[in-house]
């Protein structure tokens, strides 16, 4: 897909679902996983601890992310950004209703193309993470071009967080289906899932890999194998299994990690600017 038919795509969900989850994704289970594994990678890199710690989200949607890593994080400061104007004016609208209590929370319009010159950003951040935004870019080229981006923007020993679709894991997944009969999936015509084989290399470059997380392994068999097969092939993203595999998939992860392989298709990656 074009880059300005995904840009269309976003726009128009911004304007039917306003402040609702559903403007960036119809699954409130993995959105739930996304929030504790980006809150378990930063605890990971021990800045939890402190206070005035300046956080970035390249791809922020109308703001769930922020808002929920706040309650957590109270001594944070958060900033927002996202290419569509009309997510962040959502975004905002929900600050409005509490603006004392996310005073420490801004929103911007801006593209992760051009960070750099974006004069409503700070010069350098602690931490900056992506949930599910760089799939969004049509080219391999692009999406190391936007880390590129983040790159220049961390402080020098900050740390990247990168939460994204995986083509290995997808293509696992698939192999699993495949095996108990079912159909493959295909990404949707707006994404382009990362190709660590492509992307990883580059970014040591000038990042250490600390970890790597598979929070939604057991979330993605549970959604994309087994409701399917008691299901007629279909996904139920209301199926009350999920939330307590959503639960139980948390209460896990504060012990263990990766409990379950590597089938679910977003991954987190956590990187140490050298």
């Amino acid at each position: 897909m074009k880059s300005k038919d995904i840009k269309n795509y976003w726009d128009k969900r911004s304007k039917k679902f306003v402040t609702n989850l559903k403007a960036t994704t119809d699954n409130p289970t993995i959105k739930k996983l996304e929030v504790s594994a980006i809150y378990k990678a930063i605890k990971k890199t021990g800045l939890h601890k402190k206070r005035g710690i300046e956080i970035l989200e390249v791809g922020c949607g109308n703001g769930y992310n922020c808002f929920a890593l706040y309650e957590l994080l109270p001594d944070f400061k958060f900033t927002g950004l996202d290419y569509i104007h009309e997510m962040v004016k959502n975004a905002n609208r929900i600050k409005s209703h509490s603006p004392q209590k996310y005073s420490k929370i801004t929103f911007h319009t801006g593209d992760i193309m051009d960070l750099e010159r974006n004069k409503d950003l700070k010069n350098t951040y602690d931490i900056i993470f992506t949930d599910r935004c760089l799939i969004n870019l049509n080219s391999t080229d692009l999406q190391l071009a936007g880390i590129n981006q983040i790159l220049k923007k961390l402080n020098r020993g900050g740390y990247f967080i990168m939460l994204e679709n995986s083509v290995q894991n997808y293509a696992r997944q698939n192999e699993v289906r495949k095996s108990v009969g079912l159909l493959e999936r295909k990404p949707a015509k707006y994404n382009l899932f990362i190709d660590e084989a492509a992307i990883m290399p580059q970014i040591k470059k000038s990042m250490r890999l600390i970890s790597i997380d598979d929070f939604g392994s057991l979330h993605d068999i549970i959604l994309y194998i087994l409701i399917p097969l008691i299901n007629k092939g279909a996904v139920d993203y209301n199926h009350p299994l999920l939330k307590a595999t959503t639960d139980f998939s948390i209460a896990l992860s504060e012990n263990y990690d990766n409990q379950f392989g590597n089938f679910g298709q977003n991954r987190l990656f956590l990187f140490h600017k050298k």
